[in-house]
């Protein structure tokens, strides 16, 4: 064992500087290993070497962190989060795969600083009529894939350190409006509505304060290279309340609806009819007692890729992210959502992440809002 674990050992020094993500180095020298998760629990050279592997590809500072913990107590988190996702992924029944990837070393406080505190009002029972319109709805769309609107989604955005989802669902969300109106690409400046908008900045906000910000703001949102994010993506002083209009002319203004509770069929076809749409969503919860969202948590965190699924899920409690439903689809027999997050383009699937559809899964069809010129 020792032989073996000294090879393991050379194997990753050699991975150092490669082009290999953490999780693929891990998984290239682990692939012929029977016993993952025992010879990562008892040999802690080889997860020392992993570990600064880890370091080098996410540079940090530990004083820019909410927590300065010392090197071994980051490590010994990076090593339970490590054993967790061997052990997931080993598991042949689940539908989707989890990786090591920059929050494997955080605290709880810290991962918990990624959620909001989202202020989700009533909720809306009325279902709607039936659709008289003859418009058919495909099985499947992607707004990221698409040509009716080119531009309708930007490329993903980082929160950071800040519990701004709210803002960066809502901005992901009108996109769509802007690149409908100004035939181009323009991704909108969440910082506008974490600074100006009246509500919590990074201790959270939620839609309809965010719409109403916009309105009074004569329908005017900033582009984002006009109204850059800060370094650590924190709360500033309101620089300016200019930007591009977001409504084209007086029989065009810009609205919004609450889709209907649970009703995903619904949801499906003003996704396909209108665009990208803000959701409200339990990514579960570090911090507290509940196993359940300390179990959402750890799978939503370390999503890599796959349809998102986790059994008994609340869909009416904890609804702590506001990230953007961008399309639809169906894999391997499963109905999914394709969601854009706000926590950069490593997390995650490039960014995204596919949720089981058609069950209201954590929430997802539970509180949202279309948004557009309708």
């Amino acid at each position: 064992m020792k032989y073996l674990i000294a090879v393991l050992v050379f194997c990753f020094i050699g991975y150092v500087n490669s082009s290999l993500s953490v999780q693929e180095a891990i998984d290239t020298m682990l692939s012929n290993i029977k016993n993952k998760e025992e010879v990562i629990e008892n040999n802690p050279g080889l997860v020392d070497h992993i570990y600064r592997y880890f370091q080098e590809k996410y540079p940090r500072d530990d004083l820019s962190r909410m927590f300065d913990f010392k090197k071994s107590q980051r490590m010994e988190i990076f090593k339970s989060n490590l054993k967790y996702v061997i052990r997931h992924n080993e598991d042949p029944s689940t539908t989707f795969k989890l990786r090591i990837n920059e929050f494997s070393d955080w605290t709880d406080e810290e991962r918990d600083g990624l959620r909001t505190k989202l202020n989700v009002g009533p909720l809306n029972n009325e279902q709607p009529i039936e659709s008289r319109d003859n418009t058919i709805v495909p099985p499947e769309y992607d707004w990221t894939n698409q040509t009716r609107v080119p531009g309708a989604v930007t490329p993903v955005k980082n929160q950071r350190h800040c519990g701004s989802c709210y803002a960066f669902g809502v901005v992901g969300a009108l996109e769509k409006t802007y690149a409908e109106i100004y035939k181009e690409s323009g991704p909108l400046s969440p910082q506008e509505l974490i600074d100006c908008s009246g509500q919590g900045g990074c201790d959270g906000g939620n839609f309809v304060p965010s719409f109403y910000y916009i309105k009074r703001n004569d329908f005017r949102l900033n582009l984002e290279k006009d109204y850059p994010p800060t370094p650590d993506g924190k709360q500033q002083t309101c620089q300016k309340r200019e930007g591009v209009r977001l409504s084209s002319n007086s029989s065009s203004t810009l609205q919004y609806e609450q889709i209907p509770n649970g009703n995903e069929e619904y949801m499906k076809k003003i996704v396909y009819e209108r665009g990208p749409v803000y959701i409200s969503f339990n990514c579960g919860e570090r911090t507290g007692n509940d196993t359940i969202l300390r179990e959402v948590s750890d799978k939503f965190d370390h999503y890599a890729s796959g349809i998102f699924d986790v059994p008994g899920c609340p869909a009416y409690r904890n609804l702590n992210h506001a990230p953007v439903v961008v399309g639809y689809g169906t894999e391997n027999g499963t109905d999914y959502w394709k969601v854009k997050n706000s926590w950069g383009p490593d997390w995650g699937d490039n960014g995204y992440i596919k949720i089981k559809r058609n069950e209201n899964m954590c929430g997802i069809a539970t509180s949202t809002y279309s948004v557009g010129l309708f």
